[in-house]
This record gives structure tokens, C-alpha cells and sequence, in this order.
């Protein structure tokens, strides 16, 4: 029983605590969100150019596969069969 008062006591001192965090967050709200905004706004600029960039990359990549496809499709129909072939085989060996 002694143990018990200890753990409430500091229960109830963190719920204290987060209520004053939640009251200063709720009357700060407005100055954090425009220093959230301004302070990582370089961040979100980097990530969107990356996002751009890595789309441009895959755009590059899907046609120049395209064209190798188109080039010689008889190749990827084998590879794919060889690979399907492959996947069964083992997906199947499994449930025995």
C-alpha cells in the first residue's frame, strides 16, 4: 500500500503538468504554428524539389525501359516467365 500513494502522487503531477502544457499550447498556438511554418519552411522546399526530381528520375527510367521493351520485347516475356516460373516453384514447395 505504501508504494501506491508515490505512483498517484506522481500520476497525478504529470496530468498536472500536461494541463498546463495543453493551456500554454492553446494560448501559444497561433506563435508556434508561424514559427513551425517559417522556421522549416527551407525543409518542405528541399522535400518538394526532391519529390520533383525523383519524379522526373522515374519518368526517365519508365521510358527508357519502354523503349528497350519495345526494342526487344522477347527478352522480358522470357524473363518474366523464368522469374513467374521461379516464384510458383517456391511458393509452391512451401505447403508441402
Amino acid at each position: 500500500m505504501t508504494t501506491e500513494t508515490p505512483v498517484r502522487t506522481s500520476n497525478a503531477k504529470i496530468g498536472e503538468a500536461l494541463e498546463l502544457l495543453n493551456e500554454a499550447a492553446k494560448e501559444k498556438k497561433g506563435e508556434l504554428t508561424d514559427l513551425m511554418a517559417n522556421r522549416y519552411a527551407h525543409i518542405r522546399e528541399a522535400m518538394a524539389s526532391s519529390i520533383v526530381q525523383g519524379k522526373e528520375k522515374a519518368m526517365e527510367i519508365a521510358n527508357d525501359v519502354d523503349q528497350r521493351v519495345h526494342k526487344d520485347p522477347w527478352v522480358y516475356i522470357a524473363g518474366t516467365a523464368a522469374a513467374s516460373l521461379l516464384l510458383g516453384y517456391l511458393i509452391g514447395s512451401r505447403r508441402k
